[in-house]
């Protein structure tokens, strides 16, 4: 598959830029919705390992149905931004995955409930601040392994 660039408004409504609106102050409320469980706000800083570009591979997806995500990069190259409607099943719908090139500019707040792959980069290794609802009972992380892995291209 090949990776398109992230564009405003290209992987909706499974992913939203965070970005000021007219260079403007800009609230973004989805960022800190809570959850629909009980819990609490974290923010995490991840500091994930560089994949080659020539050797993309995804090999799950996830989804937290109890919360958004949101990625905000702090020092970062590119990045991926893979997305998935969801079957009636509940199941991702791998006929219409969506894959995106993110740079050092681009935030993102995934959907709840929505499926994604897990923080890849590419180029360098990275961090990132997450913010999400962590639920305490621990359930907000549904894990589905692909049969095959997906294999994205530049």
């Amino acid at each position: 598959m090949k990776l398109q660039p992230l564009t405003p408004g290209a992987a909706e409504p499974f992913a939203y830029a965070i970005r000021a609106v007219d260079g403007k102050m800009t609230e973004v409320p989805m960022v800190t919705e809570i959850g629909d469980v009980p819990g609490r706000h974290v923010f995490t800083v991840l500091a994930p390992k560089p994949v080659p570009a020539d050797a993309i591979s995804i090999t799950f997806l996830e989804r937290h149905p109890h919360s958004t995500q949101s990625f905000l990069p702090l020092r970062v190259g590119r990045w991926l931004v893979v997305v998935a409607p969801t079957l009636p099943s509940g199941d991702p719908d791998l006929g219409n995955v969506r894959a995106f090139v993110a740079g050092p500019e681009d935030a993102i707040c995934i959907a709840r409930n929505a499926w994604h792959a897990g923080l890849t980069v590419l180029d360098q290794p990275a961090e990132f601040g997450m913010q999400m609802w962590r639920s305490d009972a621990g359930d907000d992380g549904v894990v589905f392994t692909l049969d095959q892995p997906l294999a994205l291209a530049l």
